[in-house]
């Protein structure tokens, strides 16, 4: 796709420009290539598109300048065909007079390998030694200054927020550039860890930040803003996707817009089975969910991963071994790949069956002992993780201890509850304690 200018004129007074951060192109894609070669080859080229589609934003927004916070590639040691393609982007910004600035993150430090690559000349990558700051001209004035630092290496634990300078009086727009955690930063490293306090007293009217992958505007006074990354990459990373163009007037009144730009987008899905009673109900229902995601795809494929929630007599379908592979098969095989599709990555059964937990409990019986001995187990998985001794003992194969050991205590607790159901399954006939 060619991107072409807007019929806005260059020398409009206001000022534009594109903020994005998190690229990690060249992102591997695991266990995909065996199940579905296609979609394997459409994951692996995700991250250049959404950067392609950064590129085609800011020419056809006429933007004046481009910020990328860190981590454009998904490594230090980034890969050729990446700064290549990366390349390909920066100069295409530069034929269309769209300036670059650039500061790398704990993904892709300065001290990582780099080719010897020349970036067009309107390309500024910051320091890694201090902060730099730069003045950005527009008709013969300057319109704004940007602040902005790099990760000499990955590890940086500093508060790097505290050595930006104070904005000056009467300077113009000032942003500030950096790949960093606000507050908690729940689910992320604590690379550059800063409070909101921190940067809202350097009196900054825009601080572009990185690191974050969820997009959000932290606050509007000043503007405390991720971009999130473009890409989704797993189910870790759901919904839409994409850059904020930012768009500042003479006043300083300034108007932040969420562009998404993600070719692949990653949705969970909750599917209530209270109301299904066979597996016809059950397909029909996923169906209609998979035609309503490639409604609202616009064109993206659509990687989903569905929950089976609820108590239904289902249940006793949903344990038997393979039945919910063989319906994701069917399912796989009956949409085709394509602009628009929805894939199911996974059908997760979270149901139980329909009848009381607490009232099987309070029986005196062989079938609340075992409820009993599951509730104990799962209260300490210690105690699970002591059957380790015995299964190797029984299967005679040392590799079961390193596969206990490799789960954590919320699988552990799922084990045993599966365990339970299995054993719930044989136990009680159909129909008996139902809604009881």
């Amino acid at each position: 796709m060619t991107a072409k200018k807007s019929s806005n004129p260059k020398d409009n007074e206001n000022l534009i420009f594109v903020h994005t951060a998190d690229l990690h192109l060249d992102s591997p894609f695991h266990g995909l290539s065996e199940i579905n070669p296609q979609l394997s080859d459409v994951m692996t080229k995700a991250t250049f598109a959404a950067y392609n589609n950064i590129i085609d934003t800011c020419i056809e927004k006429n933007a004046d300048f481009l910020l990328i916070s860190g981590d454009i590639y998904d490594s230090a040691d980034k890969s050729l065909y990446a700064q290549l393609k990366f390349l390909e982007g920066l100069k295409r910004l530069s034929a269309a007079g769209i300036a670059t600035y650039i500061t790398h993150g704990n993904h892709d430090p300065l001290n990582g390998w780099s080719a010897s690559l020349e970036w067009p000349d309107n390309v500024k990558v910051f320091s890694g030694d201090d902060v730099e700051n730069v003045f950005v001209e527009k008709n013969g004035k300057v319109v704004a200054t940007i602040n902005g630092i790099s990760y000499r290496t990955k590890n940086i634990l500093e508060n790097l927020a505290k050595r930006f300078q104070q904005k000056e009086p009467g300077s113009p727009f000032t942003i500030g550039m950096l790949h960093c955690t606000v507050g908690s930063g729940e689910g992320h490293d604590p690379y550059a860890p800063c409070t909101m306090q921190d940067l809202k007293g350097s009196d900054y009217d825009y601080w572009a930040l990185g690191h974050i992958h969820y997009p959000q505007v932290m606050t509007t006074d000043p503007y405390i803003v991720y971009s999130g990354n473009p890409q989704g990459r797993d189910p870790g990373e759901l919904g839409e996707r994409g850059c904020m163009l930012v768009e500042v007037n003479e006043k300083g009144d300034t108007k932040v817009d969420f562009v998404p730009v993600d070719s692949v987008r990653w949705y969970i899905e909750e599917i209530s089975v209270e109301e299904l009673e066979t597996e016809a109900d059950l397909i029909g229902a996923l169906e209609d969910k998979m035609d309503k995601l490639s409604e609202i795809a616009e064109g993206r494929y659509v990687i989903c991963r569905f929950r089976l929630q609820g108590r239904s007599q289902l249940k006793r379908l949903l344990i038997k071994e393979d039945f919910l592979n063989d319906i994701v098969q069917h399912l796989r095989e009956n949409y085709n790949i394509g602009p628009g599709s929805v894939w199911i990555e996974r059908l997760k059964d979270e149901t139980s069956f329909p009848f009381e937990r607490e009232n099987l409990l309070s029986k005196d019986n062989f079938i609340s002992d075992i409820l009993s001995i599951t509730d104990e187990i799962c209260s300490d998985c210690g105690d699970l993780k002591e059957l380790d001794e015995p299964l190797h003992s029984l299967f005679g194969k040392g590799k079961i201890r390193h596969v206990l050991r490799s789960f954590d205590d919320e699988e552990l607790v799922s084990i045993a509850r599966n365990a339970e159901e299995l054993l719930l399954n044989k136990l009680i006939p159909e129909g008996e304690y139902e809604d009881n």
